[in-house]
């Protein structure tokens, strides 16, 4: 289709349009440059048709949004021709099959050729023994070959190993109370401290609390693994068991049939909930982002901020980020053994374990161990990236919009969409969850940037082709469907393209020696900043500066006036009116708030006695409950306590980010004073001014902005004091800001 007009970032250029089987692509007539889009990347088209009337002006263009937010626009001479195309696309794009995809019919290159068989990278065999959990005379693992052929359970691995004092028969009969047949197996396994990271499905408790003495006996033997008399920390084990779901959500389970463990019967653990929520609304929280990148087709603006923050997306990945941390800390430091579900354990699960095994074991953080984990703990353990990927597709996402002064287009809509959605219920159970654990991945790269030995462009690519359907390895939901479909045969390996680019996705600032070197205790475990988290701004094709909101000033050196200037990146400041003197104002008061009302302003996540490990906070009340909530994070308040003046945002502070770099009388360094004052040390501070920490000269600047303040309007001065970054006026009770 020729004198097509393709639109990106809100930069045109002329060119022609083709369709291939497999891909549209367009080519611009100057530069000669072909835009390739494979058509399982397609996550909605729309097609416009404007006219004026009575006039003979007419266009009609097709706005097409790819998985990869790619956002592109054609405009097209011709009506018909854009017609044709939007029909075309929707034919091509909207299949009935899998054999249909492009992996079916991809031929690699000479390159890729030459690779090793990316299907015989992972061994589960030689990855278990390389974990250590065989090691000894009496080793406290086993591997049952109870599923060997997928009948006992359908989206289980057939290699799958489990506690030693386990038989298959207890298995067989304590496999029925888990969902979907999925119970506890050992996923990873600690060579430092022999504890252990399980993962199973929810129990089929139900409104009669159904029990299962065969299930409870798994569970004790998989915390029994690593009781070694006389080892030291063996004493101060905290075996846990964790559930990914918000609380309200497990409960609801329970009038389903399904529910969560009654912890009276699981002797020795306790149990905390994450409140990770579920696949709809981490759909729903995508969907926010990419409206807040909805125009980036026709505009080169930045995406829009408000809807940025109102989509939660980091607020999400730092609730799996913390649920992550919680139970690397356990395993590691407590020598506990952690079991780990959500509902049928193949979404929020498989994010937990494989980010607790990344903080855990540096071999993960190796371009070869990322493949293996990948394998392990989402392809094996049966990850439904079909049902999650929206492979398929579905003829609701292409949209006819007429702009006529007629209802002609309304017959449009309703002639070639709505009598097609019948049976397209496959795009209900969509959702970014892999997605998610790459963000997550990808926060960690940027926070330990010489940690590991792949880059950012390889986290992108599997995204990527997570999508493209070029590759039959995320193509099913199973092992069993993989052995069904024969993809081995049929189709190649993801892995083989990027080993055939290995050069390109491996970072260079990674040093090998030094990371073997770190002290295995300490040094070899990450535990990440989970309130540092930023966007992912290549992901999105976006600049730093759009999607984090840095502010970019220009630093002379005026010792050097013939050296180049130097770019810094720095918060935006915050504009505000005599915003220095309401600012120490306004710290001074909240100083003098905090030793009234007895509230130090600890970090979000520090309990109440002071302690800066979040593990022993999130662990202080399971002695005295049973299962305990973790919410995370949750600052300590008193009842009635005005929390106003935990939100104001310094002039140094970015409202959308929340970074800051504090002065000299900043809510940092109070972190470190004493929030509990005695009676005695008060006294004595009142009594002897020179040891007082507020000088006479602080007293009389304090005056002097006491008295420039009263000059205010009530109402502005008001106004000020109760200013947070919350449009509610109603503070809330966490005070972590996610943006």
């Amino acid at each position: 289709m020729p004198d097509v007009t393709c639109i990106r970032l809100g930069v045109s250029s002329q060119g022609t349009l083709h369709l291939t089987t497999h891909h549209f692509i367009f080519r611009e007539s100057q530069t000669k440059r072909e835009t390739w889009i494979c058509y399982p990347m397609i996550a909605h088209v729309e097609r416009r048709q404007f006219t004026t009337g009575a006039s003979a002006f007419s266009t009609s263009s097709i706005r097409i949004r790819c998985k990869d937010f790619t956002f592109l626009s054609f405009n097209f001479v011709s009506d018909q021709h854009c017609r044709d195309a939007f029909e075309s696309i929707m034919k091509l794009t909207c299949v009935n099959s899998v054999t249909k995809l492009y992996a079916f019919m991809y031929k690699p290159g000479s390159l890729e050729r030459k690779q090793p068989n990316g299907w015989r990278l992972y061994d589960p065999a030689k990855e278990y023994e390389r974990m250590g959990c065989f090691e000894g005379e009496r080793p406290a693992w086993r591997v049952t070959k109870i599923n060997e052929d997928h009948t006992f359970s359908p989206t289980y691995p057939s290699y799958i190993v489990v506690p030693a004092a386990i038989s298959d028969t207890v298995l067989n009969y304590g496999a029925k109370y888990r969902s979907k047949s999925r119970f506890p197996a050992l996923s990873y396994y600690h060579r430092f401290n022999k504890g252990s990271i399980t993962r199973c499905s929810q129990p089929m408790v139900g409104l009669k609390q159904n029990r299962s003495v065969q299930d409870e006996k798994m569970v004790s033997a998989i915390f029994c693994s690593t009781q070694t008399p006389g080892v030291i920390g063996a004493s101060s084990q905290e075996n846990l068991i964790v559930d990914a779901r918000p609380t309200t959500n497990a409960m609801a389970q329970t009038a389903l049939g399904a529910g969560t463990e009654n912890m009276e019967n699981y002797k020795g653990a306790k149990k905390v909930y994450l409140g990770i929520d579920n696949i709809h609304v981490m759909r729903e929280s995508l969907n926010k982002v990419v409206e807040a990148l909805r125009d980036g087709d026709i505009s080169s603006l930045p995406p829009n901020r408000e809807i940025l923050h109102k989509s939660n997306w980091l607020k999400y990945l730092s609730i799996i980020l913390d649920g992550a941390v919680l139970i690397a800390r356990q395993v590691h430091f407590n020598f506990a053994n952690v079991m780990i579900h959500c509902s049928d354990g193949w979404d929020r699960t498989a994010q937990l374990s494989g980010l607790a095994q990344i903080f855990l074991d540096p071999y993960f953080r190796t371009f070869d161990g990322f493949i293996v984990l990948v394998e392990k703990e989402w392809l094996a353990f049966g990850h439904r990236f079909a049902e999650r990927s929206g492979h398929l597709n579905s003829e609701k996402h292409f949209v006819q919009r007429s702009g006529s002064d007629n209802n002609q287009g309304v017959s449009d809509v309703f002639s070639n969409v709505s009598n097609r959605l019948v049976k397209q219920s496959h795009v209900k159970y969509t959702s970014p969850v892999f997605h998610q654990f790459l963000d997550c991945v990808y926060q960690l790269l940027r926070q330990f940037p010489n940690r590991f030995e792949y880059n950012e462009r390889f986290l992108r690519r599997l995204l990527y082709h997570l999508y493209s359907c070029q590759y039959g390895t995320f193509l099913y939901n199973n092992e069993l469907e993989r052995k069904q479909a024969h993809v081995e045969e049929l189709t190649h390996s993801v892995w083989e393209y990027f080993l055939a680019r290995r050069g390109e996705f491996i970072n260079k600032d990674f040093d090998r020696k030094h990371e073997e070197s770190l002290n295995e205790a300490e040094e070899r475990i990450l535990l990440p900043d989970t309130q540092r988290l930023k966007w992912w701004p290549e992901l999105y094709g976006r600049t730093e500066q759009e999607m984090n909101r840095v502010h970019v000033e220009q630093k002379h050196d005026l010792q050097s006036p013939g050296v180049r200037s130097q770019q810094v990146v720095t918060p935006p400041p915050v504009q505000r009116k005599d915003s220095q003197k309401h600012r120490d104002h306004h710290q001074q008061k909240h100083h003098q708030q905090v030793q009234k009302n007895d509230l130090s302003p600890r970090r979000s996540w520090e309990d109440p006695a002071g302690s800066s490990d979040p593990l022993s906070s999130s662990l202080q009340g399971m002695h005295d409950h049973k299962a305990t909530r973790l919410e995370f994070p949750r600052t300590h308040i008193q009842p009635h306590t005005n929390t106003s003046t935990l939100y104001t945002t310094s002039e140094d502070e970015d409202p959308y980010t929340g970074n800051s770099q504090p002065d000299e009388t900043s809510l940092t360094e109070m972190n470190n004073k004493p929030s509990k004052l005695t009676q005695e040390e008060s006294l004595s501070q009142d009594a002897n001014p020179e040891e007082s920490t507020i000088q006479p000269q602080e007293v009389e600047k304090e005056q002097e902005q006491q008295e420039v303040a009263e000059k205010l309007d009530p109402k502005v001065y008001a106004s000020f004091n109760t200013m947070t970054l919350d449009s509610d006026p109603t503070p809330a009770v966490s005070t972590r800001r996610f943006f």
